[in-house]
């Protein structure tokens, strides 16, 4: 009688000591998963900050297609991405949107042929049509990126267009379709402004044609 006592007390004992192993082992388990669960979060916040300030880095730059030019001191850009464009309807005037098409409208910063052309009514008005007409045909249906400014008060888009490697805005400058027209404060590019306002005199292209400078 005495020896099965023994017996199930020692069995009792085993038992208990086997539970306690067992939530010992899942206390670890659980405390691994947490410990787990807590680094995904973590890493997930860091995420999150990353795409954060990329977003901060790239929040003024768009891309889009080369669509038209319908004056000399704006171009059309076309955003295919649906929900890339929905988000400049709620920021641009109507005369700066275009909904059927798409398209948003940039208007290039330190360039304006229109301002830059005196030579009578005539004159400027074909200097004009050429300068929008020889942009479009050089740029059209490309891809490009635009570089921008948003007005609060003019509810519009002032930037500076990329093609590739290939400032459009210099570009307007280099072919003497515009003097360079500086801001309050010069921009990065106010070199590359300078050497192409430089190279288009002593090409003497465009504005800067020798029966234009005279008196």
């Amino acid at each position: 009688m005495i020896f099965c006592r023994i017996i199930i007390t020692a069995n009792l004992i085993f038992f208990i000591s086997l539970l306690g192993q067992e939530q010992f082992v899942m206390a670890q388990s659980n405390l691994l998963k947490t410990e787990s669960i807590r680094k995904k979060l973590y890493d997930r916040m860091d995420e999150r900050k990353k795409s954060k300030t990329l977003s901060k880095v790239s929040e003024k730059m768009f891309s889009g297609i080369f669509s038209r030019v319908t004056d000399s001191e704006s171009v059309w850009i076309r955003i295919d991405n649906r929900s890339k464009y929905r988000k400049w309807t709620f920021k641009l005037s109507k005369k700066n949107l275009n909904l059927q098409r798409q398209e948003v409208r940039v208007w290039l910063k330190y360039v304006s042929p229109k301002l830059s052309v005196s030579h009578g009514k005539e004159y400027n008005e074909w200097f004009l049509k050429k300068s929008a007409y020889e942009l479009q045909k050089m740029f059209y249906n490309r891809q490009v990126r635009v570089v921008y400014d948003y007005s609060e008060k003019l509810y519009r888009l002032d930037g500076i267009l990329w093609s590739g490697d290939t400032n459009i805005n210099v570009w307007l400058i280099r072919n003497g379709w515009s003097f360079y027209l500086l801001g309050e404060e010069p921009p990065p590019e106010h070199q590359e402004f300078l050497a192409a306002e430089n190279e288009a005199r002593e090409k003497q292209v465009g504005l800067w044609k020798a029966e234009l400078q005279k008196d």
